[in-house]
C-alpha cells in the first residue's frame, strides 16, 4: 500500500482572498491524494469565518463525510472578535427557495472544535503532518503545554511554515513562544513571496466557470472592489509546505525571526535555525500558473482506495474529535449511520 498523504494543519483567520484560495487548494490536493486535510482552525475571527471554511470543505467533499473522516473546523471563541466582510456573501447567499446556497455541516458554535485540541488532533490523526501558521498563534502555542504534545510534534510534524502577509500578528507573546519552543524545522514565508505571486482578478470567473457559484469567488469579490490582483501569501506557503522539493522555491541560510511587540515579524539570517523561503526566479511564471490551477481547477472524484487508519495510527485507534474538540471513541463501522 502506498504511503498515506501528509496531513495539513491550517491555523488561519480567513480574512484575505489568498486564505480562501489556499483552503480550496488544500482540499483539491486531498482529492488528488497529494496531502490530507488534517484540521482547520480559525483564530482571530468569528463564527462566520469558521462556517465559511466548513462550506469550502463541504464543497470539495464527494458523498457523506462523517466524524471518522474529518475534524470539525476549530474556532477560537473570543470576545470582541469579528469576521472579515469577505466571508459574509458566501455564508448568507440563498438559493431560489430561500435556503442557504452552500451546503454546510456547522450550524452553531457548539458544532465547531475547540482550537488547541483541533490543532493537536490534526497531527495525532496523521503519521506525518505539516503546520501552516497564518493567524494568531495563541492556541498553537497552548498546544505546546499539553502533555506529550512537543514529543508528538517532534515525531510527526515535518515542518512549520509561518506566513507573513504584512499584517502584524495578534498575540506576539504566543508567536514568540512557538518560534522558541517548536521542536521541528521552521520555515518563514515572507511578504515578498506573496507580493510577487498575484492571482489575476480578471480571470476569476473564467477560472471557476466549472460551477455556477463558488464561495471563493464570492469572497474574492467581497474583499474589495474588482478587479484587483490578490497576493498569494497562504497559497504559496501551502505549496511549499506540501511540496518543498518541487524546485519552485529556494531557502536562505539559517536565521531567526524576531517578533515586535505589535506582532510584526523580521527575519535575520545568521544565528538561529529558521530558514526563509524565496521564489526561484527561473520558475516564477511556472509557479504562478501552477498555483492558480491548484486553487481553481474542477474537482474530480477519485477512485476509491482501500486503506485502514491513516499512517497506522488513524482515527480508529485514537477516536475522533467531537463538538469543541473533545476526544471521543471512534464509532465502529457497523454502527455508523
Amino acid at each position: 500500500m502506498a504511503d498515506s498523504p501528509i496531513g495539513v494543519v491550517y491555523n488561519t483567520s480567513m480574512t484575505r482572498p489568498d486564505a480562501a484560495l489556499a483552503l480550496a487548494a488544500m482540499y483539491l490536493m486531498e482529492i488528488k491524494r497529494e496531502s490530507h486535510m488534517g484540521s482547520v482552525c480559525v483564530v482571530g475571527a468569528g463564527f462566520n469565518a469558521a462556517l465559511f471554511c466548513d462550506i469550502i470543505g463541504k464543497m470539495y467533499t464527494f458523498g457523506p463525510r462523517n466524524g471518522n473522516q474529518a475534524l470539525a473546523v476549530g474556532l477560537a471563541v473570543e470576545p470582541g472578535t469579528s469576521d472579515s466582510p469577505m466571508v459574509k456573501t458566501a455564508v448568507e447567499r440563498k438559493n431560489e427557495k430561500g435556503e442557504p446556497a452552500y451546503a454546510r455541516t456547522i450550524q452553531r458554535v457548539s458544532d465547531t472544535s475547540a482550537p488547541a485540541e483541533v490543532l493537536r488532533n490534526g497531527v495525532i490523526f496523521n503519521a506525518e503532518s505539516v503546520v501552516i501558521l497564518s493567524g494568531p498563534a495563541t492556541y498553537l502555542a497552548r498546544t505546546l503545554d499539553l502533555l506529550g504534545t512537543k514529543e508528538l510534534y517532534k515525531e510527526r510534524v515535518k515542518r512549520l511554515v509561518i506566513v507573513d502577509a504584512g499584517t502584524p500578528y495578534k498575540d506576539a507573546v504566543a508567536l514568540r513562544k512557538v518560534i522558541a519552543e517548536w521542536p521541528t524545522p521552521i520555515f518563514f514565508c515572507p511578504k515578498t513571496v506573496g507580493d510577487e505571486l498575484r492571482f489575476p482578478g480578471a480571470i476569476l470567473d473564467k477560472a471557476f466557470s466549472w460551477t455556477q457559484i463558488h464561495p471563493v469567488v464570492d469572497a474574492y469579490k467581497a474583499y474589495k472592489p474588482m478587479p484587483y490582483d490578490a497576493p498569494l501569501y497562504d497559497l504559496a506557503a501551502t505549496h511549499y509546505a506540501v511540496h518543498p522539493d518541487a524546485g519552485f522555491f529556494t531557502l536562505s541560510a539559517a536565521g531567526n525571526i524576531s517578533v515586535a511587540d505589535d506582532g510584526g515579524m523580521k527575519f535575520t539570517p545568521g544565528t538561529g535555525t529558521v530558514k526563509a523561503i524565496a521564489i526561484n526566479p527561473a520558475k516564477k511564471d511556472a509557479l504562478l500558473t501552477m498555483l492558480i490551477a491548484a486553487a481553481t481547477e474542477k474537482p474530480v472524484q477519485p477512485a476509491p482506495v482501500s486503506r485502514g487508519g491513516r499512517g497506522g495510527s488513524g482515527r480508529g485507534a485514537f477516536g475522533v474529535s467531537g463538538g469543541r474538540g473533545v476526544i471521543v471513541p471512534a464509532v465502529p463501522p457497523t454502527l455508523a449511520k
